[in-house]
C-alpha cells in the first residue's frame, strides 16, 4: 500500500502532462516555411553582422525557421516570402538581400516602434 500511495502523484503528474502536449496551439503545427519555397530558404541559413555590429543567426529546418539576434534563444519566424522574414509578435522583419545566384548576400533588419 505505502508504494501506491507514493506513486499515486507521479501517475497524476504524468497525465497532467500529456493532456497538455494534446493541446498544442494550431499555430505551432503549422510550418513556418512554405513548401515551395524551402529550397531559397535553405540558402538563408547562416550568420550574418548587421551595420549596428549586431549579429543574426539564422537556421532552417525541413518545418522550421529560427532566428537568433545578439545570442538571445532563437526563436521560431515565419517566413512571408523567400526575402522576408517576420518575428512571431510582427513587430521584427528580416530582409533577405540575395545576389544574382540567389544566394544570400546580407540581411537587413526593421522593427516596428510600439506606439
Amino acid at each position: 500500500m505505502n508504494t501506491f500511495n507514493t506513486m499515486r502523484p507521479l501517475t497524476l503528474l504524468a497525465a497532467l502532462l500529456a493532456s497538455m502536449t494534446l493541446v498544442t496551439p494550431a499555430i505551432a503545427l503549422e510550418p513556418t516555411v512554405p513548401n515551395h519555397d524551402r529550397s531559397l530558404m535553405r540558402e538563408a541559413q547562416g550568420e550574418y553582422l548587421l551595420d549596428d555590429g549586431r549579429s543574426v543567426k539564422v537556421s532552417v529546418g525541413s518545418r522550421r525557421l529560427a532566428v537568433s539576434v545578439d545570442e538571445s534563444p532563437a526563436e521560431q519566424w515565419r517566413a512571408q516570402n523567400t526575402d522576408l522574414l517576420i518575428s512571431p509578435d510582427g513587430m521584427r522583419r528580416l530582409r533577405l538581400i540575395r545576389n544574382v545566384d540567389g544566394s544570400v548576400d546580407r540581411i537587413a533588419f526593421e522593427t516596428d516602434r510600439v506606439r
